[in-house]
């Protein structure tokens, strides 16, 4: 259902301060409404349902920085709500990278996912850097050929600047969110043929099923498990987090990249060349009952600038009731 874009920005604030302040909350809910606007709501207000809801999450001990260079930094978040720290680990990468021409920020000890992916590597394009994210949750996905879920969802993420708006991607590497099997199994839905196992190994549509098994990459094969691999690395062992562990529930780890492509071009020559890439791509001969040709992240920011215009967001009515914020 549609609700106004300020009317549920407050709510989700007050919620939210339950265990964060007022500045926090804001910050926490700027990054969850983006996800609603753009379309993707499990990344979205879903996150503050469940068993591991956004707000209450409350950290064991203040944020710290455990290793710093001029080019990287390793923070760990001590239990505070990933969207919070990953906010925090995308501007410190942005500020290292027009320092430096580059920053790499890694985060360990969240809780539950950074969310949509494309809100950072977003921030970090319109500021004319290149973004490169990742993250890692609890184990949840099978790799290739194992039954059990070894792999987070481990979503990846990047966006380029152009002359014009940001080329942004983001993907899980997982067949489906965690978040998409919970809301699933709220509302009764079976799931396609093919995307998880339950506990046993065995092959289920079951959402409740699959959520005590584990789903398979989003390919089903090995170049989807090899992808989740990288991402695994990545936001694991390289940034101290846990890796491989479908038992660990606190110790969740992302990675944030920002690379000024002034280290090997001129900047406004490669947002120019950008723009010529999107112009070309969109100009190409279409399909067969192709009407129009998107790039990544085009549709989402259309719902974005429609969703401010009108000031109304598109949100699952039963997330919406679950938090009380309708009757």
């Amino acid at each position: 259902m549609k609700i106004a874009l300020d009317e549920l920005r407050q709510k989700m604030v007050a919620t939210l301060t339950k265990n964060l302040s007022q500045e926090d909350a804001e910050t926490v809910a700027e990054v969850l409404l983006w996800a609603d606007m753009s379309g993707v709501r499990p990344m979205g207000i879903a996150k503050m349902i469940g068993s591991e809801p956004v707000q209450d999450q409350k950290a064991t001990a203040p944020v710290e920085v455990i290793r710093n260079t001029k080019l990287s930094r390793l923070i760990s978040a001590h239990g505070a709500p990933a969207p919070l720290v990953s906010r925090q680990a995308t501007d410190v990468a942005i500020q290292k990278a027009k320092e430096h021409g580059f920053g790499m920020v890694g985060v360990n000890g969240t809780f539950t996912s950074s969310c949509a992916l494309s809100y950072y590597v977003d921030r970090i394009a319109e500021q004319g850097l290149i973004g490169i994210v990742m993250s890692r949750a609890g184990g949840s996905m099978a790799p290739f050929g194992s039954a059990d879920p070894l792999f987070g969802t481990n979503p990846m993420a990047y966006g380029f600047p152009t002359a014009d708006e940001p080329v942004v991607f983001d993907m899980t590497t997982s067949s489906m969110t965690w978040t998409g099997l919970v809301l699933a199994k709220a509302h009764g839905e079976r799931l396609p043929e093919g995307v998880a196992i339950d506990k046993h190994g065995n092959p289920t549509t079951d959402p409740a099923e699959a959520l005590e098994g584990a789903m398979f990459p989003f390919d089903g094969g090995y170049k989807g498990s090899g992808l989740s691999m990288l991402v695994e690395i990545m936001s694991g062992p390289l940034v101290s987090s846990a890796y491989c562990d479908y038992q660990t529930t606190q110790d969740y780890g992302g990675i944030f990249i920002a690379i000024d492509p002034e280290l090997l071009v001129d900047t406004e020559k490669f947002k120019a060349e950008m723009s010529d890439m999107v112009k070309k791509i969109k100009s190409s001969r279409k399909q067969k009952d192709v009407d129009e040709i998107r790039l990544p992240g085009e549709r989402a920011r259309a719902m974005r600038e429609e969703a401010q215009k009108t000031g109304m967001v598109e949100v699952d009515e039963m997330v919406l009731r679950q938090l009380g914020y309708i009757e």
